[in-house]
């Protein structure tokens, strides 16, 4: 994708600021203090005025979707609220650098689950990758007892997030990618808000406090709706190859921001700097893997779409 360098070094901040923004969300939801089901429920609350106005704003009229689109975005949103759930969970029984590198084999989820999902073939390389960071895994289960259940829901958010990016493949090549968010963030509010007698049933209702709508107002305006207007914005000079593989730095700042906000550094023991060291090789070698099959199709036919990041 050719751009005039002045653009290109825009797009590129741009990017990076959005990236920036996905990896404060890990930080606010331990500064937020509503159960993750609250959190989320306020967040889509807060960011669907925007991305409905936004997304009719430039989509006009609104398009038509088939029932099998309707029933992807269905099952999208589902994935996605729950993936939210899940991963502000996982900050609050563990911490936020925990939650994060969990969520960091989401790539690797990815790769494993594709020939399931999509009927492409599984390769050795992806099984060996997905061996490395399952390692990483085990050696992360055995960092301090009292986190294992955040672990797990970081997990189990991880791999939502590899269905709902393998789920969104076609459904992002269909249908423009503002629309699609905003009707999929739709459908995540609506699921959750029928959990909600539930759920205040059993768990009661939870309030924001004063410093509580703050942070949900930048985690809904800023980290979501902002970060993924710049990632569009970013899209007129970068490719949707670079800005998804981009996104693998996600976890990476916000771990930093962790350390710097709340010193988890000197909360964590060797066993989970084994188990991020093995993740994040396993992520890094998954991302040389995936430039290289880049390099080979270049020339080739292609229809790139970019994916709605997932935090």
């Amino acid at each position: 994708m050719n751009a005039p360098r002045s653009a290109l070094h825009k797009a590129l901040i741009e990017l990076h600021v959005a990236i920036l923004l996905a990896g404060i969300t890990g930080p606010l939801g331990r500064l937020i203090t509503l159960p993750a089901e609250a959190l989320v429920w306020y967040r889509l609350g807060l960011s669907l005025p925007l991305f409905i106005a936004i997304s009719l704003w430039y989509q006009k009229p609104v398009p038509r979707f088939t029932r099998k689109q309707w029933t992807l975005l269905v099952i999208n949103g589902l994935l996605i609220g729950f993936h939210w759930v899940c991963f502000f969970s996982s900050v609050k029984y563990a911490n936020v650098s925990v939650a994060l590198v969990c969520f960091a084999t989401s790539s690797l989820f990815t790769a494993l689950l594709d020939p399931w999902v999509n009927g492409n073939g599984l390769r050795w390389r992806q099984v060996a990758l997905s061996l490395l960071g399952l390692a990483g895994i085990v050696v992360l289960f055995q960092f301090n007892v009292q986190y294992r259940l955040g672990i797990a829901l970081g997990l189990l958010a991880a791999v939502l997030s590899a269905l709902f990016t393998l789920l969104n493949e076609k459904p992002a090549q269909q249908i423009p990618a503002r629309t699609l968010s905003m009707y999929e963030l739709l459908f995540a509010w609506l699921i959750l808000s029928l959990f909600a007698p539930w759920y205040i049933h059993l768990h009661g209702m939870h309030w924001p406090g004063a410093m509580d709508w703050l942070y949900l107002l930048i985690l809904s305006w800023l980290c979501t709706v902002l970060a993924f207007t710049l990632s569009l914005s970013a899209l007129k000079h970068i490719s949707p190859f670079t800005i998804n593989l981009s996104y693998n730095l996600e976890p990476v700042y916000g771990i930093l921001i962790a350390f710097a906000l709340f010193h988890e550094n000197r909360m964590l023991g060797i066993s989970f700097y084994a188990g991020f060291a093995c993740i994040l090789l396993s992520v890094l070698l998954q991302t040389l893997y995936t430039l290289h099959q880049h390099r080979q199709a270049l020339g080739k036919p292609a229809n790139q779409k970019f994916i709605t990041p997932t935090d």
